[in-house]
């Protein structure tokens, strides 16, 4: 069974660039320090799984998670637990408000209906040396009919 995540991760590529929460965005985490001041995001899948089959085709859960980063070392120290907090707010409301995000996705599983509910898991991390405080959404997203099946 193949799963068509290329289009999930678009789609959340696609609003976060619009958003304008973010001043970069990456799909695949980064593997050189991100430069210049402000909260930078990645995307990647986690995880695909299917949930349902249907007589016509898949119900699928897509789970994918955007990491957002910030200099750990930029002061005032408050500052950026401030800004990493607002904006993963604002992404966290808008999409939940967006609910489908158009292609195949039917909506974003908040509450966890397939399993794993939105969550966010706050953190550090060392991108080749240089250290950045990091707020991991997981963002499972109900998606319809992207696994082909063969038999």
């Amino acid at each position: 069974m193949a799963f068509a995540v290329k289009s999930t991760l678009q789609a959340v590529e696609s609003y976060l660039k619009a958003s304008g929460y973010v001043r970069t965005v990456f799909v695949g985490e980064p593997k050189q320090p991100v430069e210049g001041a402000g909260v930078s995001a990645a995307i990647y899948m986690t995880s695909a799984d299917v949930v349902q089959l249907t007589l016509n085709g898949t119900i699928e859960v897509h789970t994918a998670t955007i990491r957002l980063y910030a200099d750990m070392l930029r002061e005032p120290l408050e500052a950026n637990e401030f800004e990493m907090s607002e904006i993963t707010g604002a992404i966290l409301s808008d999409l939940l408000g967006e609910y489908d995000l158009g292609a195949t996705v039917r909506n974003i599983d908040a509450g966890g209906q397939y399993g794993s509910a939105v969550s966010v898991r706050w953190g550090h991390v060392d991108v080749s040396g240089k250290m950045y405080r990091i707020a991991d959404i997981a963002l499972p997203l109900i998606v319809d009919d992207s696994a082909t099946l063969a038999a």
